[in-house]
């Protein structure tokens, strides 16, 4: 395949937002659109062959400016969102419609972005990472996962890491509220080795919540107050999405804290578009490794474990039956077998007792 098809492929998040905003300016029943086009994908993505090739692309250009390109489309959207409440003229359907395409296409457009300019060392790429998050109002939340879940992945203590058994439903607040205090508490500590407070205006904390109030602020204005219940509803759908993408990751998988991180601690998704969707996080074995390695850098790990297609494996994630059955408990059977150490195995065993599996 010719190395122009591959690039392209990192432009599928920012196409599938175009279409979002295209559905939201039309109205009516396209609101829809979003959605239908996460479902699209879906399909496509099962259907596509494996894909374990490296990319060895330039870290450079093109490659850095998709980073930055969806962010402007997901404002777009969420604004026009907000005149679409400020109306009152759309149907319940279409409402649900916008709410869903919303989540799905937030969650698709800014986590991987944002995600991969947070590993970034310079200033300005973290910055516009906080902005992506305070769509989701979690503006400093990528400390919790920087200093927290890559150093604590696969244990215990890692909020990220759902255990064997754990419903998507519950695990995703689970993990937003435990990268939450984490990042707060990492904000806070760094402060107080200063002698300053959390209040203190160059802190990440008084930064974080003077763009909370910015941005709601401009939603409110176009939007009105008597929204706030939809926006309540609305951030709770994307947290499940965004925690949906977030738990097959690392479902189930064990590691003791005192051991590294190794290529077994992470479950792949080595399918063309989830590859592209998202900026190849899919390497995740690779990714923990070397954590601040560009992603089209990022080497593929086909003899690690592997998920299916990370569009289908979310939705699997959210029929609890269809998930364990046919999803996690075969490979999850396989990991504790052929990779799992004779400590993680014992650990396992456990998990499996707690989650009530024979």
């Amino acid at each position: 395949m010719s190395k122009t098809i591959i690039e392209l492929r990192y432009l599928l998040g920012t196409l599938m937002l175009s279409f979002g905003v295209v559905g939201f300016y039309v109205g009516g029943l396209w609101n829809w659109l979003g959605t239908l086009g996460f479902v699209f994908v879906v399909l496509l993505d099962m259907a596509l062959p494996q894909d374990d090739k490296p990319r060895n692309s330039d870290a450079s250009g093109f490659q850095n400016f998709v980073l930055y390109i969806q962010l402007p489309f997901i404002i777009t959207l969420w604004l026009m969102f907000a005149q679409m409440l400020s109306t009152g003229l759309s149907s319940g359907v279409e409402i649900a419609g916008a709410i869903l395409s919303l989540s799905f296409l937030s969650a698709l457009g800014g986590l991987p972005p944002a995600h991969e300019l947070m590993h970034r060392r310079d200033k300005f790429a973290r910055f516009y990472c906080s902005l992506y998050l305070t769509i989701f109002l979690l503006p400093m939340n990528d400390a919790g996962h920087v200093r927290g879940h890559h150093l604590t992945v696969g244990t215990s203590k890692d909020s990220d890491t759902p255990r064997r058994g754990e419903l998507v439903y519950t695990f995703a607040f689970r993990s937003i509220w435990g990268q939450l205090m984490d990042s707060l508490a990492m904000e806070r500590d760094r402060l107080q080795r200063h002698n300053r407070p959390l209040w203190v205006p160059k802190g990440r904390f008084f930064q974080s919540v003077v763009k909370l109030v910015v941005w709601l602020a401009l939603w409110f204005s176009i939007a009105g107050v008597g929204s706030l219940p939809i926006l309540i509803v609305t951030i709770a759908i994307l947290y499940l999405v965004l925690g949906g993408f977030n738990y097959t990751q690392h479902y189930g998988l064990i590691r003791l804290p005192d051991e590294p991180i190794e290529p077994r601690h992470s479950w792949n998704q080595l399918k063309p578009l989830s590859r592209g969707l998202s900026f190849e996080i899919s390497n995740h074995s690779e990714h923990h490794l070397v954590p601040t390695r560009f992603y089209t850098d990022l080497k593929p790990y086909p003899d690690a474990p592997q998920m299916p297609s990370i569009a289908l494996c979310f939705l699997a994630a959210f029929v609890p039956p269809i998930w364990e059955r046919y999803f996690v408990r075969p490979r999850l059977e396989h990991w504790d077998k052929h990779y799992a150490s004779d400590a993680e195995r014992a650990l396992a065993l456990e998990a499996n007792k707690l989650a009530g599996w024979d």
